[in-house]
């Protein structure tokens, strides 16, 4: 009868130490310490000076249960630490905030840490364009305030803009915070221009693609340009050859005159003006012989140009001197 009331009572004991050891391990690892212990702990080091200290312990708190007062022991740790983007963040959502809120001594002495905070940050209105993109600081995601300001400390800054549907696709720009400043930032990105479309393809209707080819308007200008030169060389031809027959007329007239003077067939008075003569014909065998290069230039350079695809024959010019005079023909 003893022995049967001891296995019993041996069981349960047992099972006490094992339920105890489970009880510790759960607590060790699950960190038990009450809210209201760590909010202790947190002002006993902000009193200290441990600031750094006593917000990593606000923090734990605000973590199991949020208040607006833990907020403000943030916002406190973290203006004395000179970190007053999160003194700024954290203040204003004390002030927000409704659970367990500020009394009214707490929550003057917030108001007066953030307008404190705000004179040594930046407030900037960012616009994006588009404004779809990414904003980013010193290659960090941006994080707007809920009234879409962009609170910036002290110093340079580098503010970067993406846009993987533009192009370029990433634009840098840089702000230097001096504190106070209140101001509009704007970061445009241009659209990326829409893929070329690919117009090569075999004959001149609607290839595989559904493509049409079509001559282009440097072709079509270049051939407009070439038709034009060819009808000028042809008329500068016409009229270098033109002026070339009239030159030879007039070194023909003087050479007779010159020769009627040599040959006493004239009146003394006529023939006194003989060396006036001879260079009169020497200047019209001049002009003769440049017209006629000058034709004989032109049509080429005419024939040269004349459209390939027209089938009638270029203009030629051909100038040859005779006695006393330059024939010329043009054959178009």
């Amino acid at each position: 009868m003893t022995f049967s009331m001891a296995r019993p009572r041996a069981a349960v004991v047992a099972f006490l130490i094992v339920a105890a050891g489970a009880a510790r391990a759960y607590a060790v690892e699950d960190d038990p310490t009450p809210v209201s212990v760590l909010i202790g702990d947190a002002v006993a080091e902000y009193d200290a000076g441990h600031y750094q200290e006593a917000r990593a312990l606000f923090r734990q708190a605000h973590e199991r249960s949020p208040t607006a007062r833990t907020l403000r022991g943030i916002g406190m740790c973290s203006f004395e630490m000179r970190d007053y983007v999160e003194a700024a963040r954290a203040l204003a959502a004390s002030l927000r905030d409704q659970r367990r809120p500020l009394t009214s001594d707490q929550k003057r002495h917030a108001e007066a840490l953030l307008a404190g905070a705000h004179t040594f940050i930046g407030r900037f209105t960012v616009k994006l364009k588009p404004a779809t993109a990414s904003l980013f600081v010193d290659g960090h995601p941006a994080e707007i305030e809920p009234d879409g300001v962009l609170l910036l400390s002290f110093g340079r800054h580098q503010l970067s803009l993406r846009c993987a549907t533009c192009a370029p696709t990433e634009k840098d720009d840089y702000v230097d915070v001096t504190g106070s400043e209140r101001r509009d930032i704007e970061l445009a990105l241009a659209p990326a221009p829409p893929p070329a479309t690919d117009t090569s393809g075999a004959g001149t209707g609607a290839g595989a693609g559904g493509g049409v080819l079509t001559r282009s308007g440097g072709e079509r200008d270049g051939a407009t340009e070439r038709g034009s030169a060819h009808l000028w060389f042809t008329g500068a031809a016409v009229a270098a050859a033109l002026g070339a027959g009239g030159s030879a007329l007039w070194w023909q007239n003087r050479s007779k005159a010159l020769d009627d003077c040599k040959n006493g067939e004239t009146m003394v008075r006529e023939c006194i003006s003989e060396s006036t003569i001879a260079s009169q014909r020497r200047v019209a065998i001049g002009a003769t012989i440049g017209l006629g290069v000058a034709a004989v230039a032109a049509g080429a350079a005419a024939a040269l140009l004349w459209p390939r695809g027209e089938r009638s024959a270029p203009a030629t010019v051909a100038c040859v001197p005779t006695n006393n005079m330059v024939s010329c023909a043009i054959r178009f």
